[in-house]
């Protein structure tokens, strides 16, 4: 109770990263989203191999191995899949590593890469999760007071 009590005085009901996305309305989350893609598109640009603008959708993941999201360079879309995201830090994250993909040659290198790599050593999979790894405080710390 005293725990409650202090987090109420000094903000603790404000959102972060360890926020559990099963405590957020799907308003906030879809706005988290937006923002984190907004970052990216200030920060990493757009790619401009692309014909037609990305779309970012969030839905339940139906049926595959289980995964955070996807990027699909045939339709251009980012995939978060919010069920298997616990926390805002997973989506904030997914959405900065898809968007990676975005900006990576998927459609030429990608398979190829993955057959003689497997998916952990696979050097575009590398790259997207140093990329994660290494803005999504910053991206966190941009976007946090707009939500």
């Amino acid at each position: 109770m005293l725990k409650y009590i202090l987090d109420m005085m000094i903000g603790g009901d404000r959102l972060g990263l360890s926020t559990k996305l099963d405590q957020m309305d799907r308003k906030t989350m879809r706005e988290v989203v937006k923002l984190t893609t907004k970052y990216c598109v200030d920060t990493f640009g757009i790619n401009n191999r692309k014909k037609t603008e990305f779309v970012v959708s969030i839905c339940k993941q139906r049926s595959g191995e289980t995964a955070y999201g996807q990027y699909c360079p045939y339709d251009n879309k980012i995939t978060i899949y919010y069920d298997n995201c616990p926390t805002i830090k997973h989506v904030v994250q997914t959405v900065i590593h898809e968007y990676a993909h975005y900006m990576q040659p998927i459609k030429s290198s990608y398979n190829k890469l993955l057959k003689e790599y497997g998916y952990d050593d696979h050097p575009m999979e590398i790259e997207a999760r140093e990329i994660e790894k290494e803005y999504y405080k910053d991206c966190w710390n941009k976007i946090k007071n707009k939500i």
